[in-house]
């Protein structure tokens, strides 16, 4: 390799920033399959524009519930296919009716044309998978990965794929937040002093490995651990970001798997699911609560309390009382990952805090350096149940 080409290898390999086609972060976040839409959010017979890794597409919910994801733009005039109309499990675009079915993105009709022209024309189709209440769809090229299940997400208790998280930052704010438990006491101060969680006031020795699936942090006093699955996921155990009442916070506990997704170089959407350990009964009971306190989240939104924080119209400590812990966490996260802005990442000053965040950046420049190389990148797998015993349930 020629010097000139090194160098451009060793930069290209360091931006973490970029996601586009053909940037080599990006090639690396399409070789996994990514969530991107809530089941419960795409009706049969509905059609919704997407975009993600700074590239549009049109999903649709076939008449018999089959999601399909296609390019945007039909291969006619380049129409966008995500106005049009679906007929059992093709989609019809509207401008000249040439119609696409979904698994294949082959054109099968063209009103006005004959002979074989429609079997020459196709647009890209996307595989996908429905899972956690979450649509998956692998952007990446040949055949997709194995499909990573979480065993930790199948225990009984209450299942919520939360509302999206649609964030004007880029996603590697939101996963080095994911490494970094160093920040729970400052960060989140009020969301713990009002869910009585005041032992998670300070500062641990904080540990971090590399494992089979990503990296595991963890610290013994006060116990916490938190399991981050490369490329983009965050699986966690806590009491705090329970959905329902202040009390729930206080006596329950969640597991939430997050799945920080560009949508384009500044903007991320998250998509995480809750499994509250509630059953019987109680479980009846928290589900009510929980929907009284999402929708006064809704009502209230994380994003625009986070805004006005940030432009110095309001301040946290007088929000609203009724907000869940959930709901503050989210505001709270929000001030530092969006208030951070665009940042060159090497003006960071990493200290022994910073354990986790520091592995984790290793890591994928380790593993973009071996993509751009040609080398084998590791393969990741999903053991069994890795987190510890559920020590709060009902």
């Amino acid at each position: 390799m020629r010097a000139e080409e090194q160098n451009a290898a060793e930069i290209t390999y360091e931006d973490l920033i970029h996601v586009g086609p053909g940037t080599v972060a990006g090639r690396y976040l399409r070789m996994f399959w990514q969530p991107f839409w809530r089941s419960q959010d795409l009706e049969p017979g509905q059609v919704v524009p997407v975009k993600l890794l700074g590239e549009k597409f049109a999903l649709y919910r076939g008449e018999t519930g089959t999601a399909h994801l296609l390019a945007w733009r039909c291969a006619h005039r380049g129409a966008p296919l995500y106005v049009g109309a679906v007929e059992d499990d093709c989609l019809r675009c509207m401008y000249h009716g040439w119609k696409y079915e979904g698994s294949s993105g082959q054109c099968v009709e063209q009103p006005g044309e004959e002979g074989t022209l429609a079997f020459r024309a196709s647009v890209r189709s996307y595989p996908t998978r429905e899972y956690l209440g979450l649509i998956f769809a692998y952007f990446g090229e040949g055949e997709p990965p194995p499909f990573r299940q979480f065993a930790d997400m199948d225990e009984p208790g209450v299942l919520e794929a939360c509302v999206p998280e649609y964030w004007p930052c880029n996603y590697f704010n939101r996963i080095d937040n994911g490494c970094d438990l160093a920040h729970v006491a400052f960060t989140h101060r009020e969301a713990l002093l009002r869910a009585n969680r005041r032992e998670r006031l300070s500062t641990p020795p904080i540990k971090a490995e590399e494992t089979e699936y990503g990296v595991h942090m963890s610290c013994e006093e006060p116990p916490h651990e938190t399991h981050f699955h490369m490329p983009n996921t965050n699986l966690v155990r806590a009491h705090v970001r329970v959905e329902g009442s202040l009390e729930d916070a206080a006596t329950l506990e969640v597991s939430r798997i997050s799945w920080r997704v560009p949508v384009d170089d500044e903007n991320t959407v998250s998509l995480s699911v809750d499994l509250t350990h509630v059953t019987g009964e109680d479980a009846e009971k928290y589900r009510e609560r929980r929907k009284e306190t999402e929708d006064l989240a809704q009502a209230l939104s994380p994003p625009a309390l986070g805004e006005a924080i940030l432009a110095g119209k309001i301040r946290e400590k007088d929000l609203d009382g009724r907000l869940s812990s959930a709901a503050l966490f989210s505001v709270e996260d929000y001030l530092m990952q969006v208030g951070q802005g665009a940042l060159d990442r090497s003006q960071d000053r990493l200290g022994r805090i910073d354990v986790g965040v520091l592995l984790l950046r290793k890591i994928w420049q380790r593993e973009l350096k071996a993509m751009v190389e040609g080398r084998p990148i590791k393969r990741w797998n999903s053991p069994g149940k890795i987190m510890s015993p559920v020590r709060w349930k009902r």
